[in-house]
């Protein structure tokens, strides 16, 4: 579960990638990953880059409209890291990511910033047997840095559309984790690697 960073450090993707593998748990293998999702991906990633290593304040906000699928049983690998169950299959979400230019080179140049994002809306199918369920999430994350790192994160859950039989642990989920931070280390070590890390070398490429 440790794709699509790029929402990620946004947080829209805390819950696209990172929170939506730690929701949810399966065994199945059912949903198909779409052609052209890692190509989005990457290239959002490469652009969130871009704005992260080179800091120009001229230039285009990130937008980008991702896709990300996993199979069932790297899902239920990932929760069981983080002590949770969840009994069904394969999971499909997708976010359409705004990030503004000037916050994100705020976020990394002064010595405190606290990164507000807008709501982010975080659709999902999610496999159960010989159904796929669908599941809507909206989020508006928050983010603190201090020299330049990322320190803490909330995750900002708002209103869940779901199934009564997944959307009571959906909110027990979240709410262990905003609370408690059951992914938060996680997240903050991997989003100030993707910074400091991988993003110069994405820029090489």
């Amino acid at each position: 579960m440790r794709r699509s960073t790029c929402a990620a450090w946004l947080a829209a993707a805390v819950a696209l990638g990172r929170s939506a593998s730690s929701l949810i748990a399966g065994s199945a293998a059912a949903l198909e990953e779409d052609k052209g999702e890692k190509q989005k991906l990457e290239a959002c990633a490469k652009d969130l880059c871009s704005i992260l290593v080179k800091r120009e304040a001229n230039g285009a906000d990130l937008t980008c409209a991702l896709q990300k699928t996993w199979a069932g049983a790297k899902v239920k690998e990932g929760v069981e890291q983080k002590k949770l169950t969840w009994g069904f299959g394969d999971v499909r979400c997708a976010v359409d990511v705004v990030g503004k230019r000037r916050d994100m080179i705020d976020a990394l140049t002064k010595p405190e910033y606290e990164y507000k994002l807008p709501i982010h809306t975080v659709r999902c199918d999610i496999e159960r047997e010989k159904e796929v369920m669908k599941v809507t999430v909206s989020l508006s994350p928050k983010l603190q840095f201090k020299d330049g790192k990322l320190t803490r994160a909330w995750l900002g859950i708002g209103t869940i559309e779901a199934p009564s039989v997944v959307k009571g642990a959906i909110w027990t989920a979240v709410q262990l984790e905003d609370t408690f931070g059951i992914v938060h280390g996680d997240l903050l070590r991997e989003v100030n690697k993707f910074v400091y890390e991988r993003c110069p070398k994405q820029l090489e490429k």
